[in-house]
């Protein structure tokens, strides 16, 4: 049971904790009555005030993260699109000192008229340098694998390479492997990458 249900559980013993305490007939008053009472009464507001605190927790964990565009080919500015205005190819980097500063990135991958998008957490300054590799298709018969690294000190993500594979021939023959390994935007680029804080 989630978070979410034990919620929703609680709600309905506090609606029916608090119906019983307003249905009760109505006695002549005596002290212990009323300390019962009170107990009740005491009870039932700890457990709002407790539900309320865990309302609060669950809101603030689905708020949007911050985002931040670290790359983004279609933008005018240079110090979005690097001057990487085809995409982002292999052999190609971006340094930015505040990429340690950020828990994950999204990679916009483009391979022809496909794209895939990565998320990738960003490990310990221990855990750097490190790489990623990401394999999508790019049609039914082609697909793309990339290389990207994070620099020891997290203020560089180059990218480091990338295989582009096609399955030649008909179906029910033995097809040919064509591998490319070039820098063709249109084999594979990377489109944008957002940062979250």
């Amino acid at each position: 049971m989630n978070e979410i249900d034990r919620l929703k559980e609680e709600t309905e013993k506090i609606k029916r904790d608090l119906w019983v305490l307003s249905n009760k007939t109505p006695q002549a008053s005596t002290s212990t009555d009323l300390t019962q009472l009170q107990t009740q009464v005491s009870s039932i507001e700890d457990a709002l005030t407790n539900f309320c605190t865990r309302i609060t927790t669950l809101e603030n964990k689905l708020v949007e993260p911050t985002k931040t565009v670290i790359f983004d080919m279609a933008s005018d500015d240079e110090n979005l699109n690097y001057g990487f205005t085809n995409g982002m190819l292999p052999d190609q980097s971006i340094t930015r000192n505040d990429l340690s500063t950020f828990k994950y990135f999204k990679f916009y991958f483009v391979s022809g008229e496909t794209e895939s998008v990565l998320k990738v957490d960003l490990p310990s300054q221990d855990s750097a340098p490190f790489s990623i590799n990401h394999t999508f298709a790019q049609n039914s018969r082609g697909f793309l694998t990339v290389f990207v690294e994070f620099s020891q000190d997290l203020t560089t993500i180059s990218f480091k390479d990338m295989i582009y594979v096609l399955y030649a021939g008909n179906s029910g023959t033995i097809s040919t492997i064509v591998w490319y390994d070039t820098n063709l935007s249109s084999h594979g680029h990377i489109k944008k990458i957002e940062a979250f804080a």
